[in-house]
């Protein structure tokens, strides 16, 4: 595990395919490319807004282009305190995540590319 998933949700082999961020979550999540190996996702949470719970079965590269201040929530609904040191415009790896979901309290998007990288 790495400093970013210090208190995400494992992700849990067989968890339902409904769950998957482009089914669960649609309205945050847009594919601007995809093929055989790799599935890239636009990431986009409004101020404001709270996604649907979702996962992330595949480990990626994840770069956020506008970073307000978000709330993270695991499965359970409990908020997980900050982990890692991200910059802006700085890519970082993560591992597959579990359920989870991501609340935006300020006044400007967040806005992020995940380069997810298929099995």
């Amino acid at each position: 595990m790495n400093e970013h998933m210090a208190h995400r949700p494992p992700y849990i082999p067989g968890t339902p395919d409904e769950l998957d961020a482009m089914i669960a979550a649609p309205a945050n999540h847009d594919i601007i490319f995809e093929n055989e190996q790799v599935r890239v996702l636009k990431v986009l949470v409004r101020p404001g807004e709270v996604e649907e719970p979702h996962t992330h079965k595949w480990p990626s590269v994840f770069t956020i282009t506008s970073m307000p201040r978000i709330k993270y929530f695991n499965d359970e609904g409990v908020e997980c305190p900050p982990s890692g040191n991200r910059v802006e415009g700085v890519p970082f790896w993560l591992g597959p995540e579990g359920v989870h979901y991501v609340e935006n309290p300020e006044d400007r998007p967040l806005e992020a590319i995940r380069v997810e990288l298929k099995d």
